[in-house]
This record gives C-alpha cells, structure tokens and sequence, in this order.
C-alpha cells in the first residue's frame, strides 16, 4: 500500500484524516501479536512528545544531523501516560523526481507540510526562529544558493491523545502560569514597546511588565500543544548546483528518475551526480560552481569523485543527507542503502508529522487575544527575515552594504541613489563666500546671517532617492554626501543644530541620539564671520559608544554647525567604532589617508568616509568624493589644471578634508600621504 504524503498546507488535516482512516483499516493489527516489550517501548516513546508543549518558531520537523533533538518540544501540558491510542502504519514513501528549494518559501513548505497547526495566523512564520531556518535563509537570501532535494518518509505508527481526557490531565503549573500572564494590546505591542524599543532596550518598563512574561511562558511551555503525531523515520537528501544548471534541472527533471535509486543519499550513484554535474549541452562544470566549463569527460570523472570523497570525509558542503528515525546513529550510516535504513526503522522511531493545539484553546477567553498578540510579537522578534538578518548583523557589514553618493557645484546639488536603494541619511554643505563680515560691521557687531550651513538630508521613507539643495546664486558653493541602502527598515535617524549668531556667546550647542541609538558619523563645524573658508574648523565627534556631541563655550560673530546619524545600538561592534578626521591646508598634489598608519590586516580597512578639496582663493578646483570601504585607504584628488598644467606643477594652495569610519585603533594621529 502506497500513501501519497505530499501533504498541502493548511488542508493538511483532511489529508492526514484521510490517510489515517487508510491506513487503520489496510494495516491495523490486534496488540496481541507484538511483543509486551515492543508494546512498552513505543508506548514510552508516545508519551515522551504527545501532550507536550511545541514552540512553532524555534522547533524544526525535518530533519538535522546537527540537532540532537528538535528543541521545539517543551514541557507537559497533558499528562498522557495511560490516555494514548495509536494504530501500526508502516508505510514508506519514496520521491520519484527531485524537488527543488529556490528561495526561503520552498523551505518553508517542505517543513509545513510535517506539521499541521491549528488555527494560524498568516502573518506567523513558523520555524523561522530555528537554527536551521535561519542557515536556509542566509543561503537562500543572501548567497543565493539552489538545491535539489530528494525526500524519504516511513510511518511506523499514529498517536493520538483523547482531549475528552484534558480537564483532568492538565499541567496544574500551566495553569498558574497562564494565570498570571498580563493582557497584551494591540497598541503596547505595536507602539509602547514596539520590536524596536524591546531590541534597544528590552529592561524598559512597559517591555518588562507586558512582553516580558510572554516571551517566558512561550519559552517554558511553548506556544502550542501536540495532540497527536505520525512516528517513523523520514531523510532529507541536498545537493548545492549552480543556478544555470538549477534552471536546467527544473525543465528535464524527467530525466532524473530517483525512485529506483537504492541509496538512501542518492548522490552516491556515480552516474547520477555525472549527468547532474553535466549540463544538457555536453559543457561540465568545475565543482558545482559557476565557473567556465571543462571539455572533456575525465574531468567530469575527477570532479565527480572529488564531490563524494569530500561528502565521504565530512568535509562536503555541497552534499547533504540529514536523517531523522531509523540506523543513524553508527559510523556507517553514510554507506546505508534505501532499504537497509527502511528495514531499520523499528528500532529507532521519531516523530516526523505533528499535530498542534494553540495554547489560548486552554486559556480564559480575556487572554485569547493577548495570546494572538504575544504570538505575533513573538514571530516578529526572533523570526527571521530579510529586516531582522540585517539586525542581527555586524555594523561594518550593513554600512558595507549601502551606497555612498557625493557631489558638488555651485549653487543648486542633487544627490541621488542608485536603482534599487534608498537615501538614508546625509547633508549638503553651503558656503556663500558673497557675504563677509567688514572690519567696521564688526565692530559695529553687526550680525550676519551664517555663512555656512548644512541642509540635512533626512529619510522620508521607502521611495525617498534623493537629497536637494536649490539656489541659483553661482557664489555659493556646495558639497554633498548621501547614504543609500537597499532595505528601507535600515534607517539611520539624521540629526542636526546650527547657532543663532546674535545670542551664541558662552552658550553651548550639542546634539543627542534617540535612546537606543549611537553617532554613527558625526562633526562640528566652526567659522568666524571674517575668514574665509580655508580657515574653517572641523572636528569628529566620537562615535561608536557615545550618543552626544557638543560645542561648548561658542562666541558671537562665529557660525557653529553639528551633524550626524544615528544607529541603532543593537547591531553588533557599533562599540568598535571611530571616526577619524584629516586636513591639510597647503596641499598643492593628491594626498592619500588611511585607518592606520601602519597596515596590519583587515581591522585597518576603512568602513565608509568622503573626502572634499578646494582651493584656497574660492575661484575653482572644488571636489569631493567617497572613500570606498573594505579598502586600505582614501585618495583625495586636486582639482585639473587649466592649460594642461600637470598637478605635480600645480602651486595652488588646496584644502583637503577627509572622514573616515574605521575600527577603534585608539589616539593615534592620522596624518595625510602625499601621493
């Protein structure tokens, strides 16, 4: 007898229903005909996972050589000893043609279709929490690898606990606990202690008081009980190929019967793993990688063998046979053919199809809602997706990741993102050097409206490109610099303060990050009315473990100004951060900075940072441009000169600025390098 398990989620309770109907009238057998130890030991084996509790974001059904148990299960609900009914299946199901994982969803499917959940919310992700899930999202978003699966799945037997049986049976300390648990809003969840507040600062006090004991009570009992279960064994057989080839397998998988295959890893048949290896044009590959083809079939021979022998010596990520029930436990399991772990079965049985019950069918009817609320916050935290993989990642790798535009003019300036991001933070800087403080104005104290300013370039959301500045006056000079990413979730908060020339003198001027954000980049710009732009004094703010920076004692007369961005603080190594800032005021030929003055290893690469130059008399020769990260160093070119002047003839007096965002080597003084 044959039973078709390709089960669709959610209907898969009808199927499961059918199946078992099937089964209890073709395969059910009288007790009396096992043995009584056979009988205690699978009877034992029921009671060890029906009326648990299952966590449905970080448990994982399939199967995982790396998980010595499914951490899903938590502890009793029910107690179950002597309340179990069950029926023998014994039944298998082989794949005749591989299935294919693209993308997270395929993922995702494969493991739904093991499980049947009772009620569930399609914003919930299920399994999304789990160590597994989370190595398939990094390959599958992220590397964009493919695979081909091949599945295996034997029943051994069906339990099922008789909820008639629940009143009397239930965990008295569940109870207690669902007791206590606090009602949850819609409005706390999504407002007072949003995903974001709880990541910046999960001891706030509204996060303690209504998430907190949520998160504990999903942690200690789950967020959903098993009522019933399929036992048997189940493997789940991959194998990494290149995409091109992925697109080829997908339209001849008819040529790839595995039914008959009789290893239980069926990449173990030579020939096979050949043909999958060639593509359909007769041109082969270079070890499963997009490389250039081989051209003849002695390499494909060599490439084939190499594949096996790294699977052989545990050493292969390109092959991979995860099994779960039966003989998997001996040195030898690699080499098991089909049948033999088939026929071992018995002696080994695990739970591979669930059946769950949410737990707010057990709680009073005022926390049902406060337990869908709690759920789906619960997801949001800790399941994984493309906004939480980048906040859980390192701060080099996300500022690696975005864009950095810059430009400069006279006047008007329009910075603009690339195809496919998003502007997150920024400015543009104005000089007009049409206006200037006299002598006689200032001794008269005259004020002046500030010769300097910053337009800050603030993100206004997911199709905000790009940063403006217009004037049509030529005597204003600009520069600017933009930062794009390709999430808009990842934001840095642009934040900005300029003086009031008339009421500034011993005042101070700082500004301060949100709570749970640190400066990212950060600078204070200072200028007298009376000098010129070469004169101007900039300083870095420290960054990294420090959210405030602050001018102190400013003096009338004088144009103050303070920018920067805010990251959040839950991304790791923002502590390891720091800016660094070098000038010159007399370069006169490219100059060159650098994180270190000394080049160690990869600590020294620069994050991200921009660079500007002008020359002294304003009359020309403005640039800026972005310092590359996962670099050495930064170049800062001078302005071309006018009749083919070489640079390295060029007398012309340039100022030169640049910021750097590297790793924290401590007070070193950072000097430029004339190239």
């Amino acid at each position: 007898m044959i039973i078709n398990l390709k089960i669709k989620f959610p209907k898969i309770r009808h199927v499961l229903i059918l199946g078992f109907f099937v089964v209890g009238f073709g395969m059910c057998y009288d007790h009396n005909d096992e043995t009584k130890e056979e009988f205690l030991f699978n009877n034992e084996i029921y009671n060890k996972y029906i009326g648990k509790g299952y966590d449905i974001m970080f448990g994982w059904p399939l199967p995982n050589n790396e998980l010595n148990e499914d951490i899903g299960f938590k502890e009793e609900i029910f107690d179950t000893k002597n309340n179990i009914d069950y029926i023998n299946e014994n039944v298998c199901h082989k794949e005749e043609y591989f299935k294919f994982i693209e993308d997270i969803n395929d993922v995702a499917y494969i493991a739904l279709n093991n499980i049947n959940i009772d009620d569930l919310n399609r914003n919930i992700n299920p399994f999304s929490a789990s160590i597994p899930y989370k190595g398939y999202f990094t390959d599958l978003e992220i590397k964009k690898k493919k695979y081909i699966v091949a599945e295996n799945t034997c029943l051994h037997s069906y339990a099922t606990y008789n909820l008639k049986e629940s009143i009397k049976n239930i965990n008295s300390d569940f109870l207690l606990d669902t007791e206590k648990l606090p009602i949850l809003s819609k409005s706390v969840a999504e407002k007072t202690c949003s995903k974001l507040v709880y990541m910046y600062n999960s001891k706030n006090e509204q996060c303690i008081k209504y998430i907190k004991p949520w998160i504990t009570f999903f942690r200690k009992y789950g967020t959903h009980v098993i009522v019933s279960a399929h036992f048997g064994g189940k493997t789940i057989n991959t194998l990494e190929v290149p995409i091109q080839k992925f697109e080829e397998l997908k339209i001849y998988n008819y040529k790839y019967s595995i039914e008959n295959n009789r290893y239980l890893n069926v990449f173990k048949d030579r020939l096979l793993l050949q043909n999958i290896l060639k593509t359909e044009n007769g041109s082969q590959h270079n070890n499963m990688q997009a490389e250039k083809a081989e051209k003849n079939y002695d390499d494909l021979g060599k490439k084939t063998n190499d594949v096996l022998n790294k699977y052989e010596n545990s050493n292969s990520n390109k092959i991979n046979l995860d099994i779960k029930g039966g003989n998997n436990l001996n040195d030898d399991w690699k080499q098991l053919t089909y049948e033999q772990w088939k026929n071992s079965i018995y002696t080994n049985i695990a739970p591979i199809y669930l059946d769950l019950f949410s737990l707010s069918s057990f709680m009073h009817i005022e926390k049902k809602e406060s337990y869908n609320n709690a759920l789906l916050y619960y997801n949001n935290l800790f399941g994984m997706n493309q906004e939480n993989y980048y906040y859980s990642q390192n701060i080099a790798d996300i500022l690696l990741d975005g864009k950095q535009i810059t430009g400069y003019g006279k006047g008007s300036l329009i910075l603009t993102c690339p195809d496919g991001y998003t502007k997150s933070t920024g400015f543009i800087f104005s000089f007009d050097k049409s206006v200037e403080l006299t002598n006689k104005q200032k001794k008269e104290k005259k004020v002046l409206e500030n010769r300097i300013k910053i337009h800050p370039c603030y993100n206004k959301g997911e199709y905000d490109t790009s940063c403006s500045y217009v004037n049509k006056n030529s005597d204003i000079i600009t520069f600017g610099w933009i930062y794009c990413v390709k999430y808009n979730f990842i934001k840095f908060e642009t934040i900005y303060k300029k003086n009031d020339n008339g009421s500034s003198d011993a005042k101070s001027l700082d500004i301060t990050c949100p709570d749970g954000n640190k400066l990212g980049l950060a600078f204070k710009i200072k200028l007298d009315q009376d000098k010129n732009l070469d004169k101007i004094k900039i300083k870095p703010c420290s960054i990294g473990d420090n959210n405030k920076c602050t001018i102190e004692k400013m003096k009338n007369n004088t144009d103050y100004l303070i920018w920067g961005f805010c990251i959040p603080s839950f991304y790791q190594g923002i502590n390891s951060l720091q800016l660094i800032y070098i000038d010159k005021d007399d370069a006169v030929s490219n100059v060159q900075g650098a994180c270190s003055d000394i080049y160690k290893n990869e600590y020294d690469d620069i994050f991200l940072g921009f660079t500007f130059a002008f020359r002294k008399d304003l009359v020309d020769g403005f640039n800026m441009s972005t310092c590359d990260g996962g670099v050495k160093h930064c170049i800062s070119k001078m302005h071309k000169q006018k009749n083919n002047v070489s640079i390295s003839k060029n007398t012309e007096q340039n100022y030169v600025g640049m910021f750097l965002v590297c790793r924290n080597h401590g007070e070193n003084d950072h000097k430029f390098v004339t190239l």
